[in-house]
């Protein structure tokens, strides 16, 4: 190692760190508790619908259906973020234990990266 610059990966490493100013919508933070909820919900009104009955009838059915469906949804997203984060950490410890397959890129201009272009007419 002459300068220290051959094994600078921090630029890969900084891929993998989440901006500082992200805020995560309501949309992405409940979208499984609440698609299974509503999921849990329907089933009751679907074998409702399918044997003529009203609709919300047995109402206790929906209530439990849909609260485990809440449960569900919220181990579903506690697994999605465990995965991602061991997903993570796996790349990360890869990147560090292996800095010679990150090498620094090349900063180029546009005019490099264009091909020439030259218009028929």
């Amino acid at each position: 190692m002459s300068d220290g610059k051959e094994n600078d990966v921090s630029w890969a490493l900084k891929i993998l760190e989440r901006e500082p100013d992200y805020i995560e919508s309501v949309w992405t933070r409940y979208f499984h508790q609440g698609w299974c909820t509503i999921f849990g919900v329907l089933i009751p009104i679907s074998g409702n619908y399918m044997f003529k009955r009203p609709l919300w009838a047995g109402i206790q059915s929906h209530i439990t259906l849909g609260i485990i469906g809440l449960g569900v949804g919220t181990y579903l997203r506690g697994r999605e973020i465990r995965i991602l984060g061991e997903r993570d950490a796996l790349l990360r410890d890869y990147i560090i234990r292996h800095p010679e397959d990150f090498p620094p890129p090349d900063r180029k201009k546009w005019g490099e990266v264009l091909a020439h272009w030259v218009p028929m007419r």
